[in-house]
This record gives structure tokens, sequence and C-alpha cells, in this order.
């Protein structure tokens, strides 16, 4: 009894292992692609799990953008309120985003990449990109140093919810 215990314990903390959700990390160019480990699931039900989930997550927002589908790509272009912010002298500054979420679906993982294309604030298109908040060593410019936590934050959010809801479906 303790040896089978013992082995689903090891099976357990390997299938843990081996299942780590995406984590994205924001860098002076944006963000690096993630490639996720998933169950084998094939990439024909995986772009319509994908196209499902677009729908159920930005109904909210502004709508979104299927685009880019091939036999196992998809992009989902869509807008973010409340992307970002930081402060300036006590004001909060928020922002919002238009990204693309770019998949490429591989037997057992897909690839993830997060790009942001415009930035607004106040409905209106800044002509600030991701690279512009950072200064010539690679580090945020003074002011600006809670865009990094923010932004992962909704990022991740986004990216967790689409592999929520691909592990997750039944």
């Amino acid at each position: 009894m303790r040896k089978l215990l013992l082995t689903l314990a090891a099976s357990l903390s390997i299938a843990y292992a081996a299942a780590q959700p995406p984590r994205m990390e924001l860098q002076q160019s944006g963000f690096a692609p993630v490639e996720v480990p998933i169950p084998a699931i094939p990439a024909e039900r995986l772009l319509e799990l994908t196209q499902t989930w677009a729908n159920e997550f930005n109904r909210r927002e502004d709508g979104f953008d299927v685009t880019n589908v091939t036999a196992n790509t998809i992009t989902i272009t869509a807008n973010k309120d409340n992307a970002f912010f930081y402060r300036d002298r006590g004001q909060a500054f928020d922002h919002k985003i238009r990204y693309e979420l770019q998949l490429t679906f591989n037997a057992g993982s897909y690839t993830a990449r997060f790009v942001i294309n415009e930035i607004y604030k106040d409905d209106k298109r800044i002509e600030y990109n991701i690279p512009d908040y950072y200064n010539s060593a690679g580090r945020l410019k003074e002011g600006y140093e809670e865009i990094e936590r923010s932004l992962e934050a909704t990022v991740n959010n986004i990216v967790m919810s689409h592999y929520n809801f691909l592990v997750n479906f039944r």
C-alpha cells in the first residue's frame, strides 16, 4: 500500500511539473514567446476552442478579430481596457492596448506570442510603444516603474484565461 501511494505521489508531482501554466515577462522589446505543455489534443479542436475562448473573453471589450488561421496557427487581435498604468505626481494614468495573441499548436504543446501593437490614452492612440518606456540601459524610465507589474498582470491574465479554457474543456 505504501509503495502504491509513493508511486501515485511521484506520478502526480511529475505531471504537475510537466504542466506548468504559461508566465510571460515584460522585456524592453515586449514579451518573449512561451512554449506551453498541454494534453495531446488535435490542432483542429484547439483552433475551435481558441475561437470560442476569444468570443467569451472579449464579450465586454471592443470585440476581436481572428486572422492567420492555418492547420495549426491562429491570431487573436483584441483591445484591453485598463491594460496598464503608472502614476505621475500622484495622478494615475491608465492605458488601453490593442494586442495580438499569436498561437501555434504542436503535438502536446503550443507557443504563445503576445504582441502589443498600439497603446491608447483616453481612446486616443499615443505614439509611445513598449520600448519607449525603457532607457538605453534596458531599465524602465523613472516614473514608469509600475508599468511592468500592471502590464504583466494583464497579459498573464489573458494568457492564463486561454490556457485554462484549453485544459479545462469538457
